[in-house]
């Protein structure tokens, strides 16, 4: 099998629970059948959100620096669990001598694969300004429909919950009181004609976890799933 790279850090818990996804996703009977994993989470990574809303430095030379270690580290592929981060994942590619997944490709192919052609995709401010999924889903004959200003901004605040830890308790940040606030979201105008909805930032599925015992109004993909999936086919074929 091949050892799995994770870019962690982007933030730190939507890194750790890529890699608890990716453990609860593989099928093993038991310890050794499972993936062999090098993480490296580096919260000194410069915020992706600030630098592509014109506000802080670039992180792409810390980017490029942290896959590096993963494959100096013996990961035979790197994946990056961020959906705002892959506005450099061209340039972190081009620097690896190892393949590099993109959670917008693995989307967009899982997307077409199901049939759905208009899809919601909640995620941060800046893959909404920057259009991160829509070249990649058009290829692929699907709309992208993203949220009102209004939702987009509880969208974020959700998210920062879920960086800063300001949940409901300590040490508990996928309460079911926080998934009803996503529940909400999902449930607004904006999503009234899509045939499903992403949560594209890797923060939202932490919270989304609680989703399958509410009542969300439409079928939801996760994007943390989508690339786990991934990355336990890549490393196994």
């Amino acid at each position: 099998m091949k050892t799995v790279g994770i870019l962690g850090g982007l933030g730190p818990l939507a890194g750790a629970y890529f890699y608890l996804r990716l453990c609860e996703l593989t099928p093993a009977s038991g310890d050794e059948d499972h993936l062999p994993v090098v993480l490296d989470s580096d919260p000194e990574v410069p915020s992706r959100v600030n630098h592509l809303s014109g506000q802080g430095p670039s992180p792409l030379p810390a980017l490029r620096a942290l896959a590096g270690r993963l494959v100096e580290c013996g990961a035979d592929f790197v994946v990056m669990p961020s959906s705002t981060t892959s506005y450099y994942l061209p340039e972190i590619r081009a620097s690896l001598s190892v393949p590099m997944l993109s959670i917008v490709e693995e989307v967009a192919a899982t997307v077409h694969q199901v049939g759905i052609q208009r899809l919601g995709v909640l995620g941060t401010t800046p893959t909404r300004t920057h259009h991160l999924y829509d070249a990649t889903l058009a290829s692929r004959d699907v709309a992208v429909v993203y949220p009102d200003d209004k939702s987009q901004q509880d969208t974020m605040d959700l998210i920062w919950a879920v960086k800063t830890s300001m949940m409901d308790q300590p040490g508990s940040v996928s309460t079911p009181s926080r998934s009803d606030v996503l529940v909400d979201i999902l449930g607004r105008a904006w999503a009234r004609d899509v045939d499903a909805i992403l949560l594209a930032c890797t923060e939202l599925p932490v919270v989304g976890r609680f989703l399958l015992t509410t009542s969300a109004p439409k079928p939801i993909l996760h994007s943390t799933d989508i690339l786990a999936r991934a990355a336990i086919a890549f490393a196994t074929s």
